[in-house]
């Protein structure tokens, strides 16, 4: 630490602090990320060894370079390159417009990324805006590989599915799949891509079930002919068929060269979704006008916290704005001895508004009958299962959303976007150790 001179914080997190340095010898801007130690027996942050890990092992110009690793006190040092923004920025701010060239030079470097991650066997699974930092040069490059794992071929790994922020969950991560592969980076990745065209993020759901929702009334519900073993998943659940509306509709400024893109990489069955190396090879980045250089680029605004930064502590979901709630159209109580919806509240460090219905698709599992087929009133007001259950606390809370997208406010401020907390980390250390167990032949769960 000696051989740096510190500067101003710029950001604050659960594992740490990330601060401006100057190295004193060569003058060189970094940004310093001080994770701090816990006791002896709890050792390094699995986080932080799997971001040095890959980050010392993947070297490209579309990754951010960690330049020097050490401990001071009882707290490790990473030292990254230091980038001025990112793309979150870059979206938000409405004073920067960004042409089709300048869209299409943004892609490229994220799928370029995602090319230098899959080519050297590494799913980075927190793909989103402000991940992909910039630099002063125009330069974009992937950050932040704490949930990035190492996958194989076939892609018959048990991985955790409580993966990406949720704006960019696959939706077969959504139904619990644990068996995946790049295929959800390339969700992510057009995800991305729409919040570009838009300028706003494309599917902000509230919740798990919220954000199936979201993506079925974007894109329809998937047939069996679309995605193939979809009800096998573990956290299946059945939706009412609706019609894949044109991506037009949403659209309506994007060529169709763009729109034929985001399709590929939306598309329901992962299989189905392009490589990173067939995205780039889309006539999307062919056609005129060509991608812009970076150097010509629009300079995005400089953040107060560097993208760098840790998720704040205590921020681990978004701070939705609710939408207008529907009239109930079903006055029918709730029958007698029907299961009750587990209450949820807001948690402590929770920003999500939940009131009568757990985000959970388990305990919607639990609160239906075991996922059984969801039937919505005209104008999706209210849900019902087959038991007669009423979803209408779903509904009047604005969880979920299937009457007319034209009141929905698209420009209300959606707060910070999800980040995983403590108590995210927590459930993915005990899953960790059940899915250990069962791998030994143990019982999952017995391990205390």
């Amino acid at each position: 630490m000696d051989a740096y001179e510190k500067c101003e914080t710029l950001g604050e997190g659960t594992f740490g602090v990330v601060f401006k340095a100057i190295h004193k010898e060569t003058g060189q801007v970094v940004a310093i990320k001080k994770i701090r130690l816990g006791k002896a027996k709890e050792g390094v942050n699995m986080t932080a060894l799997r971001e040095i890990k890959l980050l010392k092992e993947l070297h490209s110009p579309y990754i951010v370079r960690l330049l020097d690793v050490f401990p001071h006190k009882r707290n490790l040092s990473l030292v990254f390159e230091y980038m001025e923004s990112d793309l979150e920025a870059l979206i938000k701010d409405r004073a920067l417009i960004l042409s089709e060239a300048d869209v299409k030079s943004y892609m490229q470097m994220l799928l370029r990324a995602l090319e230098v991650c899959h080519g050297h066997w590494v799913l980075h699974r927190d793909v989103k805006p402000n991940n992909f930092l910039i630099a002063a040069s125009g330069e974009m490059k992937l950050a932040d590989f704490g949930l990035a794992r190492v996958f194989g071929s076939p892609e018959a790994g048990r991985y955790t599915d409580q993966v990406f922020a949720r704006w960019y969950r696959a939706p077969e991560l959504l139904f619990g799949s644990t068996a995946y592969g790049p295929s959800v980076d390339m969700w992510a990745a057009g995800c991305v891509f729409a919040e570009l065209l838009l300028r706003r993020p494309w599917l902000p759901g509230v919740s798990d079930l919220d954000q199936l929702g979201k993506v079925f009334q974007a894109l329809g519900t998937p047939t069996p002919a679309a995605w193939p073993g979809a009800e096998g998943l573990p956290q299946f659940v059945a939706f009412q068929p609706t019609p894949a509306p044109p991506l037009r509709a949403n659209f309506r400024q994007a060529n169709e060269d763009a729109l034929d893109l985001l399709a590929r990489l939306v598309a329901f069955d992962p299989a189905r979704r392009p490589s990173a190396i067939e995205a780039l090879a889309h006539r999307f980045f062919r056609a005129a006008p060509a991608p812009t250089p970076p150097a010509r680029l629009p300079r995005p605004p400089v953040r107060a916290r560097n993208p760098l930064a840790l998720p704040i502590q205590g921020g681990s979901a978004l701070q939705a704005a609710p939408l207008q709630p529907q009239p109930s159209l079903d006055p029918e109580p709730t029958p007698t001895g029907a299961p009750a919806l587990p209450p949820t509240g807001a948690a402590a460090g929770d920003g999500v508004r939940r009131t009568g219905m757990s985000a959970d698709v388990k305990n919607l599992q639990l609160a239906t009958g075991g996922g059984k087929r969801l039937r919505s009133a005209p104008g999706g007001s209210l849900l019902r299962n087959e038991s007669g259950v009423s979803m209408e606390s779903v509904a009047e809370e604005g969880v979920w959303f299937l009457g007319d997208p034209a009141l929905l406010d698209l420009d209300v401020d959606r707060g910070p976007r999800p980040q995983q907390d403590r108590e995210d980390l927590r459930y993915l250390r005990k899953r960790k150790l059940d899915m250990d167990d069962a791998l030994a032949g143990l019982d999952p769960g017995s391990r205390q």
